[in-house]
């Protein structure tokens, strides 16, 4: 089993080269516009005690030092990014072969809570935990479903052999100790159960040679690793999960790497679908993902961000440019023994 696929079949795009759809460039203009409990309290009020950087809310719970916002802006370039897994993973939440009655999930690092809501209620035999530093989550919500705030740094005060699955999604630069972060997964997990991560690369690449390195895209890749190296919370998870998740003991790992174009620039359609919400949740996202590391970590004027951050928008949009970013889902088993 290991080293092969659980998507659905037919479910193999984004593997191999993207074909070019050359009929859509009549204009650039045209392709630029085409998208566009009681110690729960104490800490729940530690929690809402936020921080403004920049003109951009951030959390205050533990250090207040996670990178990326809280505010609405961010908190809809997360639920925008969670419809387009759902839209790249043909509307399932997961692709791990997981029970068909689980009966407790956990959802580290859950955002806004739509992954945990949409799994809960899917699957009303499970106990659906969704775990983050931020209480930005709905009020109304499934009853077999609940939110805590935590920090996943720290110990875990889930016991073992809790979970029968495990979500993990976008916490890249968020983890200071991925080899414990994983260990404490293994023991989390029944025996038999699953964890699934999901993580963007920050690196865009090309099958066409458009994507140079005197583009931004260089830069922004550069960045982000120079930040994971001086946090000591690497935003290189995408390319590194697989072999951490194995390293950690768990069996029948498997990962699909898939290749999620920058536009809409591909032939195929549902590529060309991909690319569209890409696009746009990236343009979005961008500030979100830089602006507090550039300005606090290395030592940027905000008005340098901001032109760095127009340059990159400028990228997403060119016509000529036919990137993709890999996209890793990693699935794997905690052994029965």
């Amino acid at each position: 089993m290991a080293g092969s696929s659980h998507l659905p079949p037919g479910q193999q795009l984004g593997t191999g080269d993207i074909e070019v759809d050359v009929d859509i460039f009549d204009g650039d203009s045209a392709y630029a516009e085409s998208t566009h409990q009681d110690d729960t309290q104490t800490l729940a009020s530690e929690a809402t005690k936020f921080k403004w950087e920049h003109g951009r809310r951030y959390h205050a719970y533990g250090n207040g030092e996670y990178w990326g916002p809280n505010d609405e802006k961010q908190l809809d370039a997360e639920d925008m990014v969670h419809q387009m897994f759902l839209t790249i993973l043909r509307g399932r939440l997961f692709q791990a072969p997981i029970p068909e009655d689980p009966h407790r999930v956990l959802d580290v690092g859950c955002g806004t809570g739509i992954w945990t809501i949409d799994f809960a209620d899917q699957y009303p035999s499970a106990e659906v935990i969704g775990v983050d530093l931020s209480p930005v989550q709905p009020q109304t919500i499934p009853p077999n479903c609940r939110f805590e705030i935590d920090d996943i740094n720290k110990d875990w005060t889930w016991g073992e052999n809790t979970f029968d699955f495990i979500h993990v999604r976008m916490l890249t630069g968020s983890i200071r100790d991925w080899d414990a972060f994983y260990q404490k997964c293994l023991k989390a997990l029944r025996p038999g159960g699953w964890i699934e991560q999901v993580e963007l690369s920050s690196h865009t690449k090309s099958d066409d040679g458009t994507i140079t390195p005197d583009l931004p895209f260089k830069e922004w890749a550069d960045v982000f690793l120079k930040l994971g190296e001086m946090t000591g919370q690497t935003f290189q998870i995408c390319e590194e999960a697989k072999g951490w998740i194995e390293k950690a003991g768990f069996e029948n790992v498997t990962e699909n790497v898939i290749k999620l174009p920058i536009g809409p620039w591909a032939k195929d359609e549902r590529l060309k679908e991909w690319g569209v919400w890409s696009r746009v949740y990236l343009s979005e996202a961008l500030e979100g993902f830089a602006l507090r590391g550039l300005t606090n970590h290395l030592g940027w004027s905000y008005e340098k961000t901001q032109i760095f951050l127009t340059q990159m928008r400028h990228s997403l949009r060119d016509p000529k440019l036919h990137g993709w970013v890999p996209l890793s889902v990693v699935d794997a088993q905690k052994p029965m023994a």
